[in-house]
């Protein structure tokens, strides 16, 4: 026998004997590691600020062949109530959900249900707020929204996300979900679809959480975070952990934040984290995670122990490098003019 042919079977009977001593529990290196998944979702699919975000969801809004689903924390846009409805009398199957404790949206559901368009509050019993945020057009396209459909809303500096793959079907069938949760009435919503898989992930209430954590543990070079406030102790652990193992993290917040949490602000800077505050001209509306510059994550609300538990929230995870890139040059914009 060969030298190498000898030395290869004395390997291979070591390892039989290692197997059989561990009780055939030893765990082997993966030669063939899971391919991380990368999403196309174009640069061109961000939209950011009033004018951007308002302007794609009329064009959005108008396209509509067949249904739009509409589900919003506050909605009391004139212009977009007037365009709701002229869609519904067109033929178009409109639904839209409200959260019940807004007091704008009191007004929005008298006027819309008046012309019999189908409008309902979420949830249908007390205690949950619903901060979910966004539109679906023919079961196919999806704007997903960090602003509220009202004034106010609108004038943050804040981010919206289309989604034109399997991901926009996805939102369909959880606003079919609410919907039923809602009303009892299930809508038609296809089991599966054919639209191209874009590998965005999309997660409601915890598992919002579950997502912003796992996307903090497994960065390797950077977080770049954009968020009114941050008070939930797991993931302010999350941070300090990536921090300490050498991970540039970076947050702009709303400066209210030093009055309302200073022993929070002080932990997280204690450890390495930057901390930067948005200028008070404009209200920061966007909760927003950038991590190595390659995936984002987008949720619908700050990130407190509240709303990931008690709330109906809504978030994506986008590992899209061309829509990240956009976002970090924001980022750097952002950083560039906000203050210690």
């Amino acid at each position: 026998m060969s030298k190498p042919r000898f030395v290869f079977s004395c390997l291979f009977l070591l390892l039989l004997s290692m197997l059989f001593l561990s009780g055939c529990s030893l765990k082997l290196p993966k030669l063939f590691p899971k391919p991380v998944p990368i999403s196309g979702l174009p640069a061109e699919a961000l939209f950011i600020d009033k004018d951007a975000i308002y302007n794609r969801t009329l064009i959005l809004i108008q396209s509509a062949q067949k249904s739009i689903y509409v589900e919003q924390a506050q909605f009391d846009d004139p212009r977009l109530v007037q365009l709701l409805l002229t869609k519904s009398r067109a033929g178009i199957d409109v639904r839209i959900l409200l959260d019940q404790w807004q007091k704008v949206n009191r007004a929005t559901l008298d006027q819309l249900k008046s012309q019999n368009v189908s409008i309902q509050y979420y949830p249908a019993q007390k205690g949950q707020i619903n901060h979910t945020k966004y539109l679906i057009v023919d079961q196919k396209t999806a704007m997903i929204y960090g602003p509220a459909w009202t004034l106010d809303g609108l004038l943050a500096h804040d981010l919206a996300v289309e989604l034109s793959g399997k991901s926009a079907w996805k939102a369909a069938t959880l606003f079919s979900k609410d919907w039923e949760f809602t009303t009892t009435f299930p809508l038609t919503v296809p089991t599966t679809s054919p639209l191209p898989d874009d590998k965005i992930v999309l997660a409601t209430n915890a598992n919002v959480k579950k997502q912003l954590t796992e996307q903090i543990s497994a960065s390797t070079k950077s977080i770049c975070i954009e968020t009114s406030e941050i008070t939930d102790l797991d993931i302010i652990q999350a941070l300090i952990d990536v921090a300490e193992k050498g991970r540039d993290v970076r947050l702009i917040l709303d400066r209210a934040v030093t009055i309302k949490t200073p022993v929070t602000i002080e932990k997280l800077t204690s450890k390495g984290i930057i901390i930067r505050y948005f200028p008070d001209k404009m209200p920061l509306g966007m909760h927003l995670a950038l991590f190595d510059n390659s995936s984002f994550l987008l949720s619908s609300s700050d990130w407190t122990h509240i709303s990931f538990v008690y709330n109906h929230e809504f978030s994506i995870t986008v590992p899209s490098p061309l829509a990240s890139a956009k976002l970090g040059d924001l980022f750097k914009q952002d950083w560039g003019k906000s203050t210690k």
